[in-house]
């Protein structure tokens, strides 16, 4: 059944719009809950473009369609579902074809207005009721209150988190991108433990972890990398992830550049003359980094403190 997905007249009707306006889809009883997920934030995103366009608010409109469709949709959803895809299991393939497909066409006619030529196009490209003759022509999304799913939405949330925490640690200590690390992840509840347990194999290859064990924390951060939120700890240990040498010179060079990056904008906010002819938003600009600044001299402190005792 997989070869057939890559048949043209396969996902012609996979894709057809009377298949797309039945979705979401669901395989073995259920909807997956990255379908409704995708679908839930459609529809949000959906009720703020109507609000903001209906109100003439044309760039808050273009934002929330932005951060859907490279957001939502290309970075996460696209990613997550990939292995479905090509999946052995053809109902399993079926409903992941028909939900991708219905999704991405009621994102590019939320798209249309902002970028109507490319949108155009790639609407062409996709199965239409005979007559359709152009995608403005097409109805506008509308909101789909019932779809919007705030559990669906929570844990994918907290899913999400997960993910950019690790890749977050691989990026902070500079390891190569194509390095698999082992991971230890404490839940806050056992619900916590049983969502991440259902989606462990996405978690592994969209962090790039080698593994991922459950433990009890606290973890010690002498031993390893933390990143914590109020459903879990993620540790990544320190002689799997990188040189504890090379990283303590890292952070000093780094703690020396921060010295002089905020002793620089303390210098300016203490200048009165500067104060009194910049304007506020200048000012209040540099404040803001300033106390940024600061934060990350206090973080990357303690983890040099840390880095010092092994």
């Amino acid at each position: 059944m997989g070869e057939g997905y890559n048949h043209f007249e396969m996902l012609e009707t996979l894709a057809a719009p009377g298949v797309r306006a039945s979705a979401p889809y669901a395989a073995g009883g259920d909807v997956a809950l990255i379908d409704r997920w995708i679908f839930s934030r459609l529809a949000r995103a959906t009720a703020q473009v109507n609000d903001a366009l209906e109100h003439f608010r044309f760039h808050e409109a273009a934002h929330v369609v932005y951060h859907f469709f490279w957001g939502d949709f290309c970075d996460w959803y696209i990613e997550w579902v990939k292995p479905e895809l090509l999946s052995p299991d053809s109902a399993k393939a079926s409903a992941t074809w028909k939900n991708l497909f219905a999704a991405f066409e009621s994102a590019l006619r939320l798209l249309h207005p902002f970028m109507p030529f490319l949108t155009e196009e790639l609407w062409h490209q996709l199965p239409q009721r005979e007559g359709a003759r152009s995608i403005a022509l097409d109805r506008f999304p509308e909101p789909y209150a019932e779809r919007i799913d705030p559990a669906a939405e929570e844990q994918i949330a907290m899913l999400q988190e997960i993910i950019s925490s690790a890749r977050n640690i691989r990026a902070e200590m500079k390891l190569d991108p194509k390095a698999k690390l082992p991971a230890q992840l404490g839940a806050a509840t056992p619900a916590v433990q049983s969502c991440l347990e259902h989606s462990l194999e996405t978690i592994l290859r969209l962090a790039n972890l080698s593994s991922l064990s459950f433990a009890k924390p606290p973890f010690d951060s002498t031993k390893g990398v933390v990143r914590s939120t109020k459903d879990f700890d993620l540790f990544v240990p320190y002689e799997a992830a990188f040189d504890v040498q090379a990283e303590r010179s890292r952070l000093r060079k780094e703690l020396d550049r921060l010295t002089k990056d905020i002793a620089s904008k303390q210098q300016r906010l203490e200048d009165e003359t500067f104060r009194s002819r910049a304007p506020a938003h200048i000012v209040k600009g540099l404040e803001s980094t300033l106390a940024e600044r600061l934060t990350e001299f206090s973080k990357l402190g303690e983890r040099l403190t840390q880095l010092e005792r092994l």
